[in-house]
């Protein structure tokens, strides 16, 4: 109990007992003085000892106030400084001016702040080196995960997930639900998962039973929209004697489930369909051939019978084979490829050569293709037009238009006819595509070739792509503390940590989501309303830069202009966004059951809590507030605002961020980290312990605030 006590109320605990024996050995000497003088001289000892007693009293208590301005304060003022440079912030400087009056202290612990980073600059520079290696391992491990062509999910026992790829997030159509520490279940059914990891475990049981502890699985997204297919492979200890978590590998099998659905749907009218058009076809076919005597009338008829069959008949096949094309063709494998990557492939095929030349053109775009059937019939296509018009200079060039990219083959000459044309797409390529012709390439791609006129005196061949299917627009504006590469592994999340009540989790091991809201005022009672809410989550001790939420609101309001100058943010910027009806669910599903963090943490709470009913949405997840444990932390300062705050703690925030909702989201992430170390060093440990404090500066708040 004493521990916890502050060196303020220590210090003034011990002025209070000097103050308190005053009087005490005052009126014992007064009573001695009045029994050996006499009871005459009583009022005079009561009343000049009584006034000497108030004026040591006086005394003590301006000795007390001096040295609580002069030493205590300063000694505060030192040790916190010390502590934000041991835990938070290596370039915190030590102020020495406060500490005046406390000789060689200030200087002695300036001195320590110096040694203190020299010395972990060197374990620094002995530490970069040892974790290089990692570093390396690490890139590796991203690199094979971003390219692989399959979603990957590990997650723990308690299926909460330890890592994803990239892949994962295409699959999942991810907008916020997926992350580390996050429930699979909140993405996917999971009765096959579940029954599969039932299986495996069972299997780990009786080995003789084990097939590899692996199993196929097949589930839904919780939407319902999209199925996925994939294996699911068990995590063992490193006795390989017990589960503790496992690998899903999976695709999106919806598409594939629905073209096999409709390769049914044409097998069964290929067969009920044709039935009825074949046996009429026989029984006319019968009848005129079997010699039955007719009319002309009635052979006319039968005739009449043959024709309109056959005709139904073969429609009804093209039919069918357009179907069938289109889910054949469907299915051929293609990606997304840079039209400047493709075009250079075929580029190449002629460095090597004198009479063909090759240029590139234009601007690069993204396509959709097989890259590999593309550049070998680009490339005979080219030598082809070489032979025919004896062209020897060509130019490449891709041009977007709608939604299709056109490869145009340009050379100085006359117009190849369509016959020629169609000739050279009949060869096959027998050696790299296994006897595929130009037209099966065409047909894949669902593409047609046409050579017109460019201009007076160069012709060029047209060869229409689809465009890509992903976004492919880079990100040039990273916001502060946004890691390039994204953290998409934690495995430190495979321990089991649901024996520990919530209430007695270390700080570092909860989950947070750290948010801000930008809004139209400062008075949500009023009507003001949020017209930005962003957050990012904290995942064992770090922030994960790939699993942020940043959303503009349409407020259904117009937005001051005193409020533009600070956040600047405009009508025209949120007009067509979505309202915040359709934002907080969202955001609920991001937030899960994490701890929320905010900078002054009332203020946005409010505004989510006043909507509430209109988007049945509550937020009962327990809420820290930093302006709360700053106070606690640093009780030596009033100056508790983020930029105050970001100073202290070492935490650059740009200019441009600062009054977003997400620059202000990773600016309290940032300081909240760095908060945390402070807390332990100042013996809050634990999630109960945080809370208890903040309530405590809560109360003194409110007892301040009646003076």
């Amino acid at each position: 109990m004493v521990e916890k006590w502050s060196l303020r109320f220590r210090v003034f605990l011990f002025f209070a007992l000097i103050s308190l024996m005053v009087p005490a050995l005052l009126g014992s000497a007064l009573w001695v003085a009045a029994g050996r003088i006499g009871p005459e001289s009583v009022p005079h000892l009561v009343l000049w000892g009584g006034g000497a007693g108030f004026a040591i009293i006086g005394v003590v208590l301006w000795v007390w106030l001096k040295f609580d301005e002069n030493v205590v304060a300063p000694i505060n003022t030192l040790t916190n400084d010390l502590q934000t440079l041991i835990h938070a912030n290596p370039e915190h400087g030590v102020e020495t001016e406060p500490g005046k009056y406390l000789g060689l202290l200030a200087p002695t612990a300036r001195e320590m702040a110096a040694a203190l980073e020299s010395a972990r600059k060197r374990v620094g520079e002995e530490v970069e080196v040892a974790t290089r290696k990692l570093d390396q391992q690490r890139a590796r491990l991203e690199s094979m995960l971003r390219d692989l062509n399959e979603g990957v999910l590990v997650c723990n026992l308690n299926h909460q997930i330890l890592l994803y790829n990239r892949r994962a997030l295409e699959i999942l159509h991810y907008y916020g639900e997926i992350g580390l520490g996050r429930s699979l279940t909140s993405l996917l059914n999971t009765p096959s998962i579940a029954h599969g990891l039932e299986n495996l475990t069972g299997q780990l049981e009786d080995p003789e039973s084990a097939d590899g502890f692996s199993a196929h699985v097949v589930c839904s997204t919780t939407d319902g929209r999209h199925i996925i297919e994939g294996q699911l492979s068990l995590i063992l200890d490193a006795d390989e004697t017990e589960a503790t978590g496992y690998v899903v590998t999976f695709d999106d099998a919806t598409e594939k489930l629905s073209e096999l659905g409709k390769r049914d749907r044409i097998l069964r009218d290929a067969i009920e369909g044709l039935r009825a058009p074949v046996a009429n076809l026989c029984a006319a076919t019968e009848m005129l051939t079997d010699g039955v005597d007719m009319d002309d009338d009635g052979r006319k008829m039968f005739e009449n019978i043959l024709s309109a069959e056959s005709s139904a008949l073969s429609k009804r096949l093209e039919q069918l084979s357009e179907d069938y094309g289109k889910i054949i063709t469907g299915h051929w494998p293609m990606s997304d490829v840079y039209s400047s990557t493709l075009l250079n492939c075929v580029v190449r095929r002629f460095e090597s050569e004198d009479a063909i030349q090759c240029m590139i053109n234009g601007d690069p775009v993204w396509l959709h293709c097989d890259s590999l059937s593309i550049v070998e019939m680009t490339e005979r296509i080219i030598r082809r037009i070489a032979e025919t018009t004896s062209a020897a200079t060509f130019e490449l060039e891709p041009i977007a238009k709608k939604d299709k990219v056109y490869i145009d083959i340009a050379w100085p000459g006359e117009v190849v006819r369509s016959g020629t044309i169609d000739s050279w797409l009949d060869e096959s390529f027998d050696d790299c595509l296994k006897g595929m012709t130009g037209r099966d390439i065409l047909e894949n791609h669902k593409a047609v070739v046409w050579s017109e006129e460019r201009e007076e005196g160069v012709a060029r061949l047209r060869l229409p792509l689809p465009k890509a299917k992903g976004d492919h627009r880079k990100v040039s504006d990273k916001m502060p503390g946004m890691d390039p590469r994204p953290e998409f592994y934690d495995f430190d999340l495979l321990k089991n940590r649901d024996s520990e009540s919530f209430d007695e989790r270390a700080l570092s091991e909860l989950t947070y989501v750290v948010f801000d809201t930008e809004t139209t005022g400062m008075e949500p009672s009023s009507g003001d309303e949020i017209i930005q809410l962003a957050g990012v989550r904290i995942v064992n001790g770090r922030i994960m830069s790939g699993e942020y939420f940043d959303q503009l609101v349409n407020p259904g309001r117009n937005i001051p202009l005193t409020s533009t100058k600070i956040h600047h943010i405009t009508e025209e910027m949120v007009k067509n966004k979505p309202p915040i009806s359709e934002v907080l669910p969202r955001f609920s599903d991001y937030v899960g059951d994490a701890v929320l963090v905010a900078h002054n943490a009332a203020f946005d709470m409010k505004f989510l809590e006043l909507k509430r009913e209109s988007c049945g949405i509550g937020f009962d997840n327990p809420v820290l507030d930093t302006v709360l444990l700053s106070a606690y932390i640093h009780d030596h300062s009033n100056q508790h605002t983020l930029d105050v705050l970001a100073e202290r703690f070492g935490v650059e925030i740009e200019p441009q961020y600062r009054h977003t909702a997400l620059g202000d989201s990773i600016a309290t992430a940032e300081v909240f980290l760095r908060m945390i170390d402070l807390m332990v060093a100042r013996g809050i440990h634990t999630f109960a312990d945080a809370i208890e404090v903040s309530e405590k500066m809560v109360e003194i708040r409110r007892q301040q605030s009646r003076y």
